[in-house]
Formats: structure tokens, sequence, C-alpha cells
């Protein structure tokens, strides 16, 4: 096919061989996307026996059965979360639920009515009670999906098939010694294999170390939080530590977002008590800055914040709930993949000896 542009000619050759190609990967890409939940549960099944690997190497040191390590594995890990939902799960929902039925109280407090009444005396009607409104609204929703807790988790994980799928092919691939990489000679074309496994191996590295910096940097706020604001006496202070180790995973402005609800229930106790603990979190920030990050960064990869705050959005907006525990582990592929490509465009722009 020719297009005249100008003066010149433009000449495409489009082969019959070239044309199926091209129909078979918008067939593919199609495929993908109409089961693209299955396809998240797979990538999820590689990162979590990605994740368990190294733990299973780790009791295979002591000459234990792969098969009988990866089962350790898995019943601590579920004993763990076990524990976890049984002891903390709990505690949030009834300070929760003691935080949505002391609001409107909190909100009547002689010194937020009198700042409502002396700086917003045009406002029609009452700003504390259009507030009381809306939170006893808030409070009859959460009340509702605290009520509905075990149908919320089953649409979380995509239903119990999804879950279960989950566990057994995450298990499969962990008990077989190079699972995964068995799993990726299967579904990668001959040609890039050897690529794809050199390429799946250095991600995997990065991956874990990011997430075991990020954890340990989350629990370290967690407790920081936890104990000053116990020792401050501000209100609801296993919450809000639970709400700082969780944001701890968004860099920049996690710490920003954890900070105000924390600052707004001190300042509905007393004012001085609202300062003293906005101090209190900017002290935590730079401890954190100063000495946490970088010791804890050194067992990490430096995962660019922008490129994390970035995956994060598009992964929670493309696949919720799984969208945003792949979006970290695809973005790193990612950059290990652009990584390589600007190396080869550098080595194929060195001029050789004899072009020299």
């Amino acid at each position: 096919m020719e297009i005249e542009s100008g003066t010149k000619k433009i000449t495409f050759d489009i082969t019959t061989r070239s044309f199926l190609r091209a129909l078979a990967v918008i067939a593919v890409v199609v495929f993908l996307y109409l089961v693209r939940d299955i396809v998240a549960v797979v990538m999820f099944s590689v990162v979590v026996a990605s994740a368990v690997d190294p733990a299973a190497r780790w009791f295979g040191r002591w000459h234990i059965p792969r098969t009988i390590s990866v089962i350790l594995v898995y019943l601590i890990a579920f004993s763990v979360l076990a524990a976890a939902f049984y002891t903390v799960v709990p505690t949030i929902l009834e300070e929760i639920s003691s935080l949505l039925a002391d609001a409107p109280s909190l909100l009547k407090h002689d010194f937020f009515a009198q700042t409502t009444m002396s700086f917003l005396p045009i406002l029609p009607g009452s700003l504390s009670g259009i507030a009381e409104q809306l939170l006893l609204q808030l409070q009859g929703a959460l009340n509702s999906v605290a009520a509905s807790f075990f149908g919320a988790a089953a649409g979380v994980f995509g239903g119990v098939v999804s879950f279960l799928l989950l566990v057994v092919l995450s298990f499969y691939l962990s008990v077989q010694k190079n699972g995964i990489e068995s799993f990726l000679r299967i579904v990668v074309p001959k040609e890039h294999e050897s690529y794809i496994l050199e390429l799946w191996s250095r991600s995997r590295t990065k991956i874990g170390r990011w997430l075991q910096g990020q954890l340990l940097l989350g629990v370290l706020v967690g407790v920081l939080v936890f104990l000053g604001l116990t020792i401050l006496r501000v209100r609801f202070a296993f919450l809000l530590a639970v709400l700082a180790a969780i944001f701890e995973l968004i860099p920049i402005f996690g710490p920003v977002m954890a900070a105000i609800p924390a600052i707004i229930v001190a300042f509905f106790q007393a004012p001085a008590l609202g300062l003293v603990t906005l101090v209190f979190y900017i002290v935590v920030q730079q401890f954190e800055n100063h000495l946490i990050y970088p010791v804890v960064v050194r067992t990490t990869t430096g995962v660019p914040a922008v490129v994390v705050i970035i995956a994060l959005i598009i992964g929670a907006k493309l696949g919720g709930l799984f969208g945003i525990l792949l979006a970290v582990p695809l973005a790193v592929v990612l950059m290990e993949f652009l990584n390589d490509i600007a190396q080869r465009k550098q080595v194929s722009q060195v001029p050789t000896s004899s072009q020299q």
C-alpha cells in the first residue's frame, strides 16, 4: 500500500503473516480482558508463592522436606492472620463504632460551638447540626457494612471460589521446587524463555525487599504512634496507630493522611491537645525520615515514590483490591523491563572500533 505525502511516497508492506499476527495479538488481549479476574488470581498466586519460597528454603536448611516446609509456612501465616482477625479487627471495629457514636457529642463541644458562632454567623442553621447529620448517615452506612462483613469480604476476594483458587495455585507453585520458573516456561514462548526467567528473578528480589522494608516501616511507625497517642491520652489510639501503619505503604502523602484524623480527634478533645498531637506527628515524621527510613531503605530497592503512587492509583482504578496488591509488583517488573530496553539502546549507540 502506498500513500503520497507531498512529493514523497510512503510504502507500507502488509503481509498476510503480519496481519494474522496482529489479529492473534488482538484476540489474546481481548481474551485476557474477558478473564481478567482469573488472570489477577493467577498473577497474585505467583506473588504469594514468591513470598513463600524464601521461608520454605529456610526450613529446607534444617533438612525438612519442601512439602512439609510449605505446609508449615501456610499454617503459620493463617495462624497469624486468624490471631490478628480475632484480636485486632474487633478492637478496630469497636473503636470505629465508639468514634461514630461519640462524634455528635464531640461536635457539640463548647469550643466548637463557640468557634462556629463566632466565625460563621452568616451560615443558615448550625454547622454542628449539619455535620452531625452527615456523621449519623456515615454511622448508619458503616454499621450496615459491619453487619455484612463476611459478605463484603467475599466480594473483595472475588468470591469464595477465587479465594480457594488463589490458595490452591499458590500452594501448588510453592510445593514444587522452582515451581514458578516451571510455570513461566509453560506460558512464555521458547525464544523469550531465558530472558523472562532472568527478568522475573531480578524483579522478585526487588519486590521481596521492598515489601519487607515497607512492612517493617509500617510496624515501627504504628508502634510509635500508638505509644505516643496513649501517653498523650488521645482517644482511639489503637485505631489511629493501625491507620498510620497502613498509610505508610503510600509514600509522601500517607503520613499526612494518617495524621489528619488523629489531629482532628485530639482537637475535639481539647484544642491544646490537638496542637500537641500535631507537633507529635511532625516529630514522628522527622524521626522516620532521618533515622528509620535510611536504615530500612538499605534492605529495599529504592522503588521511586512517584512510581508507587501512580501504580497504586491505577491498580485501584482497574482492579480494586487485587489491583492494589498487584500494583507494585507489576510496576517493578515494568521498570526492570524498561531499564533493559534503555541499556540495549545505549549499547547499540556505542560506536564499534570499525566505525571509529
